[in-house]
């Protein structure tokens, strides 16, 4: 079923919401969507009422004039509350930067899990914003989807290939456009210590044991902001272990948050 959620600035955020249990609000990452936790949903809907997040400029979310990643966390913020009382959240890559940010908003909120959330100034520079702006404006996605899976995923070669022989391929590639203006929010982001460490709730932290560095760095800084933390290794899995792994996934989170 899909719900909307008008957002603070009138914007309706789409989510799909299926399941049993207390509110799980699900937010992925870049160059991605709700299809993202396609394999991973079934997992969860099991043991959550599960809310997959559209962000905004995204399937049948709207988008708005400009961009700015507070208006980012203010939709995230909107969901969870929307999701009802008790509801939980959980972020992946750039969706853990929105939901760690949105969480200092949420002071009932009871447990949060991040994958890997990018600390600010990780994700490359400008010069890599504007190859990537420059490759979609020429019409050139394809190409700007591979480097992005390569240089910031952390993709190999024949993982690429494989995905480029899925309808998710083209799925990446409609909302290639959205991947430069959230890297190069994320460029300007500065971690906030202080809000982190004032979190109530219990927070999760998870990390692949093959993915990039940016990953590994970005969750040691969060682990360092945040007081009540736990640290999990996800062994043998990247930064894509909501696709290779989502049963593995889906017990850290529900075995953390339950």
């Amino acid at each position: 079923m899909t719900r909307r959620v008008r957002a603070p600035d009138g914007i309706e955020i789409a989510c799909e919401v299926a399941g049993e249990g207390p509110g799980l609000v699900a937010v992925h990452g870049a160059g991605s969507a709700s299809w993202g936790f396609a394999l991973l949903r079934p997992h969860l809907e099991r043991r959550f009422e599960v809310w997959t997040v559209d962000r905004r400029g995204r399937g049948p979310s709207a988008d708005g004039d400009g961009y700015a990643l507070e208006r980012e966390v203010e939709d995230v913020a909107a969901v969870v509350r929307e999701a009802g009382k008790g509801a939980l959240l959980f972020g992946h890559s750039y969706g853990g930067l929105l939901a760690g940010a949105a969480a200092s908003r949420l002071p009932e909120l009871p447990g949060l899990v991040l994958y890997e959330p990018p600390m600010g100034g990780v994700l490359g520079g400008p010069e890599r914003v504007d190859r990537w702006e420059a490759l979609v404006r020429d019409g050139d996605r394809d190409r700007m989807v591979s480097e992005f899976l390569a240089e910031i995923g952390g993709y190999g070669e024949s993982d690429i290939e494989t995905l480029r022989r899925t309808p998710v391929w083209g799925l990446r590639k409609e909302v290639a456009h959205t991947v430069p203006r959230e890297l190069r929010a994320e460029l300007g982001y500065e971690l906030d210590r202080d809000a982190l460490g004032r979190l109530g709730a219990p927070v999760l932290l998870l990390v692949g044991t093959e993915s990039p560095a940016w990953a590994k760095r970005s969750t040691d800084a969060y682990a360092e902001a945040i007081p009540a933390v736990t640290v999990r290794t996800l062994e043998g899995q990247g930064h894509g272990a909501a696709l290779s792994a989502p049963e593995l996934l889906a017990d850290e989170i529900a075995g953390f948050l339950l």
